[in-house]
């Protein structure tokens, strides 16, 4: 059983009945948040990995198509008209190729940014997060494999200022006076009794 739970217990400011209830409760709420955060972890990881095969496979065909050029300019000062025509052909299917991985790379980059965008939000109270997170989506990019903001800070760091300079869009604290929110921030989730049990956890 949670130490403050105990201390309750001790205290007579709840039954046996009610504490074991509580610890059931928040025992069950843990597993879920547990499981979440490592179903987060997971996609994440599928989602970088699909970037960088994409990018990858993206890469190598630029290659190819540029080795198709020199080898169609070489076959033409040669004269060899069927060899042209087969390298013209081959190169037709990869710029088609091309340009499905470029929508492809496009779509994976949407989506790499997009988890970590929901991720790093999942840590404040925001009034409307679909909202906002669209608006930081415009501010950010796949910088060096990570997804920060485009003037070079990390995603923590560029949505703490942002939240900083537009506290408004987030929820007001329940309770004005506890300093335990006040570390990481207004609308940071750690004003609730599942949080500060959470935080004894760590």
């Amino acid at each position: 059983m949670l130490r403050i739970l105990q201390q309750l217990l001790e205290a007579g400011k709840i039954s046996e009945e009610a504490a074991k209830a509580i610890d059931a409760n928040l025992s069950t709420e843990l597993k879920k948040l547990r499981d979440e955060a490592a179903e987060w972890r997971v996609k994440y990881k599928e989602l970088s990995q699909t970037y960088e095969e994409v990018v990858n496979s993206k890469t190598s065909l630029e290659e190819q198509l540029k080795s198709l050029d020199e080898r169609i300019a070489k076959a033409k000062e040669e004269g060899k008209k069927e060899l042209v025509k087969e390298l013209e052909a081959q190169k037709k299917e990869k710029e088609e190729l091309s340009k499905k991985l470029a929508e492809l790379e496009r779509t994976s980059k949407s989506l790499r940014i997009e988890n970590a965008l929901n991720k790093a939000l999942s840590a404040y109270d925001v009034i409307d997060p679909e909202v906002v997170a669209e608006v930081i989506k415009q501010r950010v990019d796949v910088i060096d494999g990570e997804v920060k903001f485009k003037d070079g800070k990390s995603l923590d760091e560029g949505i703490k200022e942002f939240f900083e300079n537009k506290p408004h869009l987030l929820k007001a604290k329940g309770n004005g006076g506890s300093s335990a929110g006040a570390n990481k921030g207004a609308g940071f989730k750690e004003n609730t009794l599942t949080a500060q049990l959470l935080k004894k956890l760590k």
